[in-house]
């Protein structure tokens, strides 16, 4: 006995699981049985001659019936020892109750349910012992109301029918006092060990729990305006539930409703008027409450395998649950706007019907177009994941349940309705975002289906005009349209609807928060000094960007970034600045700040070690070239590859040029000269900012600049040595030379500054990008870097790539690999037109462009 105890022990865990397994098969095949019974017909008709009020009120009375059987379960943690969370024990309750009245079984499936969720902390045979208490009161509220119908069938004025039942009531009328007597006498720990309030609670419990299952058939016959006398449907209802009880069948099902509708029709209620009757009383105390308890287990049940899963379940079902409500709202508008469109379509093709999921036949032109284009627009904001959205979607979705109600009740659109307003309150935490950013993508998805939608709305118009000449063979019978008038009506919607959609895109937007601050120059140059930087770091005090500064835990700056904004998408030049070991949690704290505001960070020129990190944050990314460095330290002429450079710096020296670093600040007559030569540079081109530096006296104030004298000692070429704050890596920014200057005066400077920088004792010297250089070479790489290829390859007409790649091969003895990287929710073609636009956005525009996209030391190239 042992052996078999040990051996049902160790297997404890497949006994649940099958009894868990067993109780849904029930309760399933239960409800499959309920459904045989319910003709949602006749529940419709029955809703239509009923008042809205009685149905809500039918309602509160089926929820207030099921209340009471929560006593139970606050008794058995009594008994217990234990006090769990209010919010648990109520939803627990709930569910097993309700699951219980489906399932049957004579409350054996509730004492099970309750075994599970409340005596897993407690010893086994504790739990058994308190549940027992429970069982044996279950019934004793029935066998109150069998003794109490057993007198009124007695001594009361009843129906002859009903005394054909006085052995049911007095058999179930005697289990109460046999139960009370037999808790009072044994003294035992599983009956007899229980004391005078815990029994006086479970038997109020139950008289409760069965006053509310009488009270609530009651009054829902009573708001059926059913005339009856009381007196004799109690025995009835009694002596039926006692049969269904000793049967065993679940939920009573079958005897209970055979024997009521063969009373009531014995006691002078019309048989249909009955068969409604119980109908009603199925749905509003069984079903109704059932479906509440099944959203409390799913609730519980996700709750405990985010527990033991990291709360990666809950991620992925709200996920799917957001993406399921987003299809349906777009899904149901187009549907719905096409049945208000080409009604006649709906009307010869079935399958079209059945697609539209609210296909309401009184519905009139104008609702029918209003109530399409604005499931569209909210599923906008549902898609958007934007808090200020899920108001307005939920009372959408219930001024459309009323709208069903009142004008064309149909279960298949009230049950699509709840579906989807479950969905849409199930998926809430989507919803995380604080404002709504219409982007490209956001528009060029909505402009495609409301432009369709529309220009069909209007074609269809023209094409009934009596003046418009139809062609018999090639008439399209379903683009016929009722009347004039009536399309008159849905044209007037879409006005409508577009004055609407303006208004609550910008409700939707807010009042449009910004990340990031503009430039605190002590700030940022504390931070660099402090922590460090890179050849892009030295960018931000052109001020034509915005800056984003991590703070540690000690309240401390320790990483910049800067970044322009251009629509939704904030582009980031450059890796991070600051404390490397920052990087990661500055660039998160950065990215789930950009997306709870409705923006999306694009990472530019980012290293390959940020582009392992954002590819975690389901960031793709695109090859964008490869920047050359120059090993300073073993830079030389000698040899023949640097020929024609020897050549170049031999000739400089004979015309006696000069290589000059000059130190800051720089007097007005410098940055006068230097203004000239820069102009002179320029043309009639525009300075184009961000991704390099433009001629400012206060940028160029900042750092040392490197210069090329002639022999009457007239600067002819200069470029600005951009602080890299790291004795790693130097460069420049801005390169340019007068008319005057000689050819190779580029060389001659930048193999100077090699010698300088090395003398500096900088370990390499950053040449900046080769831009779309090595993309796309392989067949295998991404579509978007092929094409990269094809550009490099024939683009040669518009910008000197291959040039470029050239002229600084023979100085590099490394390429780096730079990288965009953008959001899955962006479109690529998106991506790159906002780099272009800010790359060839004039400096006095910069204002109003917000953008990036660097292409460095090679403005004199083009």
């Amino acid at each position: 006995m042992k052996k078999l105890l040990q051996w049902v022990k160790d297997r404890m865990s497949y006994f649940k699981t099958i009894f868990i397994f067993s109780i849904v098969i029930i309760v399933l095949r239960e409800l499959l049985s309920i459904g045989k019974t319910i003709s949602f017909k006749q529940l419709g008709d029955i809703f239509q001659d009923i008042a809205i009020w009685k149905i809500g009120l039918m309602l509160l009375i089926g929820l207030i019936a099921v209340i009471p059987m929560i006593g139970y379960d606050v008794i058995l943690n009594k008994i217990l020892d234990q006090k769990p969370k209010k919010s648990f024990l109520i939803e627990t309750s709930w569910m097993i109750n309700t699951i219980n009245n489906i399932a049957g079984f004579g409350g054996l499936v509730s004492i099970g349910l309750r075994s599970e969720f409340y005596g897993k902390e407690k010893d086994g045979k504790m739990v058994v012992k308190a549940l027992s208490k429970i069982l044996i009161f279950l019934m004793s509220g029935l066998s109150i109301y069998s003794l109490i119908a057993f007198f009124l069938v007695t001594f009361g004025h009843t129906n002859d029918y009903l005394q054909q039942y006085w052995i049911w009531l007095i058999g179930g009328g005697l289990y109460f006092p046999v139960v009370l007597i037999t808790s009072l006498i044994r003294k035992d720990e599983y009956i007899g060990d229980i004391n005078n309030q815990t029994r006086f609670g479970l038997i109020l419990t139950s008289f409760l729990e069965w006053t509310g299952v009488v009270g609530s058939f009651l009054l829902i016959g009573i708001l059926m305006g059913i005339n009856m006398n009381p007196i004799q449907i109690i025995p009835l209802f009694i002596a039926a539930s006692v049969i269904g009880i000793v049967s065993m069948i679940p939920g009573e099902l079958g005897s209970f409703d055979i024997m009521m509708i063969l009373g009531l029709s014995a006691l002078g209620i019309n048989r249909e008027v009955a068969v409604a009757w119980i109908l009603l009383y199925r749905l509003f105390y069984y079903i109704v409450p059932f479906i509440i308890g099944t959203i409390f287990f799913i609730k519980n049940l996700s709750h405990i395998l985010n527990k033991r899963y990291a709360g990666i379940p809950r991620e992925l079902t709200t996920a799917l649950a957001h993406k399921i409500v987003v299809f349906l709202m777009y899904f149901s508008g187009i549907m719905i706007v096409l049945s208000a469109t080409i009604p006649e379509a709906f009307s010869q093709f079935e399958w079209l019907t059945r697609l539209n999921p609210l296909s309401f036949h009184i519905i009139t032109q104008l609702p029918a177009i209003l109530l399409g284009f604005l499931l569209l627009i909210m599923g906008r904001g549902i898609a958007a994941r934007v808090k200020r959205a899920y108001l307005p979607t939920i009372a959408l979705i219930l001024i459309t349940l009323i709208y069903t109600f009142i004008k064309d009740f149909s279960w298949g659109i009230i049950l699509f309705l709840t579906l989807l307003l479950i969905i849409v309150i199930f998926s809430k935490g989507e919803l995380f975002r604080e404002q709504l950013v219409y982007s490209w993508e956001m528009v060029t998805i909505d402009g495609i289906i409301f432009l369709a939608l529309t220009i069909l709305y209007i074609v269809i118009g023209v094409y009934n005009l009596p003046t418009f000449p139809h062609h018999k063979n090639h008439f399209i019978s379903f683009f016929f349209f009722p009347s004039e008038k009536i399309w008159f009506s849905g044209f007037m919607g879409i006005l409508l609807v577009t004055l609407f959609s303006y208004l609550f895109i910008r409700y939707l937007e807010g009042s449009r928060h910004k990340i990031g601050t503009p430039l605190d120059d002590d700030r940022a140059l504390t931070l660099l000094n402090t922590y460090g930087g890179n050849t892009d770091s030295q960018l931000i005090f052109l001020k034509d960007k915005d800056m984003y500064i991590y703070t540690n835990q000690d309240n401390e700056d320790t990483v910049l970034l800067q970044f322009k904004t251009l629509n939704n998408k904030c582009v980031v030049m450059g890796d991070p600045s600051g404390k490397k070991e920052d990087f990661p949690a500055a660039m998160e704290q950065f990215i789930n700040e950009a997306d709870r505001f409705g923006y999306l960070p694009v990472f530019y020129e980012a290293s390959e070690e940020i582009v392992m990190f954002l590819h975690e944050f389901g960031y793709d990314f695109i090859k964008m070239g490869e920047e050359a460095h120059v090993d300073l330290p073993n830079f030389t002429l000698s040899g023949k590859k640097m020929k024609s450079e020897r050549a170049v710096m031999n000739r400089f020296k004979k015309e006696n040029y000069q290589f000059e670093v000059l130190q800051p600040p720089f007097s007005a007559e410098l940055i006068q000269e230097l203004k000239l030569v820069s102009d002179e540079w320029l043309g009639n081109r525009k300075e184009k900012g961000f991704s390099l530096g433009f001629f400012s006296e206060s940028y160029l104030q900042r750092g040392k600049i490197a210069v090329a004298k002639n022999q009457d000692n007239r600067i002819v070429a200069f470029a600005n040595i951009m602080p890299t704050y790291t004795k790693e890596e130097g460069t420049i920014d801005l390169m340019r030379y007068s008319k005057e200057a000689p050819s190779g005066v580029m060389d001659y400077l930048f193999i100077s500054l090699f010698s300088y920088m090395n003398d500096e004792e900088f370990t390499y010297f950053n040449l900046g990008m080769a831009p779309l250089s090595n993309v796309g070479t392989s067949r295998k790489s991404f579509i978007q870097e092929r094409i990269a290829y094809l550009v490099y390859e024939f683009g040669s007409r518009f910008y000197s790539f291959r040039g470029l790649r050239d002229y600084k091969e023979k100085y590099a003895t490394e390429w780096v690999s730079r990288y965009t990287l953008y959001s899955r929710d962006s479109f690529i073609a998106y991506v790159m037109i906002a780099l272009l636009i800010i790359d060839n956005a004039p400096i006095e525009k910069q204002k109003k462009v917000h953008g990036v996209r660097r292409i460095l030391i090679n403005r004199y190239h083009r």
